[in-house]
């Protein structure tokens, strides 16, 4: 086996699902962030590329997301709906509440943090590399 290649999978599986999770969080809000000032300074070239990559991310949110779980899992769904429909606008106000949304998330999931990785850790929560992984390159 190459050696790199060795690496990079066992840096996928020593990650918690919850880092995870939150470095996606990270990445879609980082791309809308960006996305947003392109709108504001009028570059449509620029945001759209980076809306369109910030809702590529947002699918991988929401493909994390199991419906059969019950409403906490539709409420979710919900709001991702929200910020895809706000991103799809394409315009400052729009992608604005789309980041209020996906930021306030991302903060109630850090405040989870500790108590997520450690029903990981006693296996309460399946370990993330326990299921095929969708790799994402943006």
């Amino acid at each position: 086996m190459n050696p790199y290649h060795a690496y990079q999978q066992q840096a996928y599986s020593s990650w918690l699902r919850i880092d995870m999770l939150l470095a996606l969080y990270d990445g879609t809000i980082a791309k809308l962030e960006a996305a947003h000032a392109a709108l504001v300074r009028k570059d449509a070239r620029e945001a759209r590329k980076l809306l369109d990559r910030g809702r590529l991310m947002l699918a991988g949110l929401v493909s994390a997301v199991d419906p059969s779980r019950g409403e906490l899992a539709t409420q979710f769904l919900r709001l991702y709906e929200f910020a895809n429909h706000a991103i799809g606008a394409a315009d400052p106000r729009s992608v604005a509440g789309a980041l209020k949304v996906l930021r306030t998330l991302r903060e109630g999931l850090e405040g989870i943090r500790p108590e997520a990785a450690e029903l990981e850790r006693r296996g309460q929560i399946p370990p993330a590399d326990s299921q095929p992984r969708l790799r994402l390159t943006v």
